[in-house]
């Protein structure tokens, strides 16, 4: 079987993951999925791929939590699975395997031939619609890891700054009025 993608989802980024190799998710710099929260370890699970999905390994003291109960491993195989880290109602990881939808091969019928099935399987569907990913051998069927980042700490500290600002002003403004 080949590998089977899979898509991280936490409370700042997003990253989908080849299933080519074994995948760290923590604090530290060198994770390949970073969750910056305090309750989270540098590195704090580990995610294993396998021909039919993945296994999730707690590797730190913190722990992890499924369905509301600490466990030290959970199976991603089929569904949308979601842990916390560090606490029960710690950080969560989202956990979705891509899986292609399989649907039968086009069969010439009456009425269509061999150039009609060219055209229906180079033209339409999801799959040339970008709805779904092709998922088996090649360069183009396994997706590079996307990372989209999170704003820059300034980013998220700019509404509190420029409130503090404007706050300042009018205080200056009033003591210089009077």
């Amino acid at each position: 079987m080949s590998p089977v993608p899979l898509r991280v989802r936490t409370p700042s980024t997003q990253v989908i993951l080849p299933g080519e190799r074994l995948a760290v998710v923590g604090r530290g710099r060198d994770a390949d999925v970073v969750v910056a929260d305090s309750r989270v370890s540098r590195r704090h699970v580990e995610l294993e791929p396998s021909g039919d999905g993945w296994t999730v390994r707690d590797l730190s003291t913190n722990g992890m939590w499924c369905d509301g109960r600490r466990t030290a491993t959970v199976r991603v195989q089929f569904d949308e699975v979601r842990v916390r880290l560090g606490a029960a109602d710690g950080p969560e990881l989202v956990l979705v395997p891509q899986r292609s939808a399989a649907r039968p091969p086009a069969q010439p019928g009456p009425g269509r031939d061999v150039g009609d099935m060219a055209t229906v399987l180079a033209g339409g569907g999801p799959l040339a619609a970008g709805r779904l990913r092709p998922v088996g051998p090649g360069p183009a069927a396994v997706p590079a890891p996307v990372k989209t980042a999170a704003p820059p700490r300034w980013a998220r500290a700019f509404p509190t700054l420029a409130w503090l600002a404007a706050a300042a002003f009018a205080v200056g403004a009033l003591i210089a009025l009077t």
